[in-house]
C-alpha cells in the first residue's frame, strides 16, 4: 500500500488546486457555447448538435473505467501519475482548439466530425481528471488534511469557471468585428494556452519533491471486477444519487443562456454578470460547507443541499420573468452560488470512501472507482444534452415552456438525489 515519503510543502494543495483551472475553464465554455455555436454560427441544428455531442460524452462515458484501470496499473507500476498527466494536458488543450476550427462541411459530415473529435476531447479531459483526482488520495492519506486539498481543487474549479466565462464576455461583447466566429476561435486560443500552462505547471511541482511510490508490488495491485465495485451499497448509493445530480447540473448548464436570453430576455453584460458572480459566491462557500461540516455529518449536509436547491428552483424558476435584475441576481447568483457549495462536501465524502476502499483493499484502486464514477457522471451529461434538444425543439417560440422545463425538470432532479441519500444502508 502507498505511503506518503516526505514532508509536505504548506503550498502543495494549492498547486493540486492549480491543474483544474484550465480543465475547468474548457469544461464550462464547452457545456456553455458549444450547443450555440455549432447552432447558430456553423448551421448545424440545435438537434443534431446536441445529439452529436450527446453521443461523444456517451462514448467518452465508455471509455473512463479503462482509463481508471490504466491510472492504477501505471501507479503500481512506476509510482506516480505524472507522465499521464502530462499528456493529457497537450492532448486536451490540442483537441480543444480543434473542436472549434472545423471547417464549414455540409451538415451531415460536420455532425460526424462534431462527434469524433469532441469524443476525442472528452476522453482527453478525462485522461486527465481521472488520475489527477486520485494523486490526492495518493499524497494525501489523512482524511482531514485532503479536505484542504479538494478545497483548492474546487475553489480553482469556480475560478477556471469564472475564467472561461469571463474571457468568453471579453471576446463577446468585442465591437471591433461582428465576426462571431471570429470572436469564439479567439476565446478557445486564449482558453487552450492557459490549460496547458497551468496543468503543466501544476503537475511539475505536485511532484518535484515526491518520491515514487516504492511498496506495491506490481503483481499485486489487480483491477477489480465491475461486480464487486458495485456489490458495495455505499457505492451503489453513492453513483446514483450523483447521477441524478450530474443530470441536473447538465441540463442547467446547457440550458442556461436560453433560459437568460429568451425568457428572462437579460442583456449580454447581465447574463455574464449573473453567471460569474455565482461562481464566485460558490468558491467563497466552501469554506463555510467545510466549516460546518466539523459539527454537522457530511450526509446530513448533502440532503440538505440537495432539497434547498430543488425545492428553490422548482419554485423560482418557472415563475422568474417579469422581477428586477435585482431579485434575478440575489435567486441565481446569491442562493444559488451559496447552497451549490455543499458540492465540496460531496467531494470529500467520496474521497473519504475511496481512502476507506484502500485500506480494505490494500492496494490502489482509486482510479478504478473514479473511472466508473466518471462515466455516470458522462452518461448523465450525454443524457442531459441530448434532452436538451428535445426541450429546445418542443419549446421553440414559447420561452414559458422552456422556463417550466429549466425549473421542474432540473429541480426535481436535485431532489431525486436527495432522496436517494436518505436510503439507509448498512456500510454507513
Amino acid at each position: 500500500m502507498k505511503v506518503n515519503r516526505i514532508k509536505q510543502s504548506k503550498l502543495l494543495p494549492f498547486f493540486y488546486g492549480l491543474a483544474e483551472l484550465g480543465p475547468a475553464s474548457l469544461d464550462i465554455f464547452i457545456k456553455v457555447y458549444l450547443l450555440v455555436y455549432f447552432d447558430s454560427v456553423m448551421g448545424l441544428s440545435a438537434t443534431k448538435a446536441s445529439l452529436a455531442i450527446g453521443l461523444s460524452v456517451f462514448w467518452d462515458a465508455l471509455v473512463d473505467p479503462f482509463i481508471g484501470r490504466f491510472s492504477d496499473a501505471y501507479y503500481s507500476k512506476y509510482g506516480d501519475r505524472k507522465k499521464i498527466l502530462y499528456l493529457a494536458s497537450i492532448l486536451m488543450s490540442g483537441s480543444f482548439l480543434m473542436v472549434w476550427n472545423l471547417p464549414h462541411f455540409s451538415e451531415t459530415v460536420l455532425f460526424f466530425a462534431l462527434v469524433v473529435i469532441s469524443a476525442v476531447l472528452n476522453s482527453s479531459l478525462s485522461l486527465f481528471s481521472i488520475p489527477y483526482i486520485a494523486v490526492a488520495n495518493d499524497i494525501e492519506p489523512d482524511n482531514e488534511k485532503r479536505k484542504t486539498w479538494i478545497g483548492w481543487r474546487l475553489a480553482f474549479l469556480n475560478l477556471g469557471s469564472i475564467f472561461g466565462l469571463s474571457v468568453a464576455a471579453y471576446f463577446m461583447t468585442q465591437k471591433t468585428t461582428d465576426d462571431l466566429s471570429e470572436k469564439y476561435l479567439s476565446s478557445a486560443f486564449v482558453l487552450s494556452v492557459v490549460t496547458v500552462a497551468t496543468a503543466l505547471l501544476s503537475v511539475y511541482f505536485i511532484y518535484k519533491n515526491q518520491k515514487k511510490v516504492k511498496d506495491i508490488k506490481k503483481d499485486s495491485v489487480q483491477s477489480l471486477p465491475l461486480k464487486i465495485i458495485f456489490s458495495d451499497p455505499v457505492f451503489k448509493k453513492l453513483i446514483a444519487s450523483f447521477f441524478a445530480i450530474y443530470c441536473a447540473t447538465g441540463l442547467n448548464a446547457t440550458l442556461a443562456l436560453y433560459y437568460y436570453r429568451d425568457y428572462l430576455q437579460l442583456p449580454e453584460k447581465q447574463i455574464q454578470t449573473v453567471l460569474v458572480s455565482f461562481l464566485v459566491i460558490f468558491t467563497l462557500s466552501l469554506p463555510i460547507w467545510i466549516f460546518m461540516s466539523r459539527f454537522i455529518s457530511q450526509k446530513k449536509l448533502i440532503i440538505l443541499g440537495g432539497i434547498v436547491l430543488g425545492l428553490s428552483t422548482v419554485f423560482i424558476y418557472p415563475n422568474m420573468k417579469g422581477h428586477s435584475f435585482s431579485i434575478i441576481f440575489l435567486c441565481v447568483s446569491v442562493l444559488g452560488g451559496l447552497f451549490v457549495g455543499v458540492a465540496v462536501i460531496l467531494e470529500t465524502y467520496l474521497s473519504q470512501y475511496l481512502n476507506r476502499k484502500e485500506l480494505e483493499l490494500k492496494q490502489s484502486v482509486a482510479g478504478q472507482y473514479l473511472g466508473l464514477w466518471k462515466m455516470a457522471q458522462k452518461i448523465s451529461r450525454a443524457f442531459a444534452v441530448a434532452v436538451s434538444g428535445q426541450i429546445l425543439l418542443f419549446s421553440d417560440k414559447n420561452p414559458q415552456t422552456l422556463a417550466n422545463f429549466f425549473g421542474y425538470a432540473v429541480g426535481g432532479l436535485f431532489l431525486i438525489s436527495a432522496l436517494i441519500m436518505l436510503i439507509p444502508v448498512s456500510e454507513e
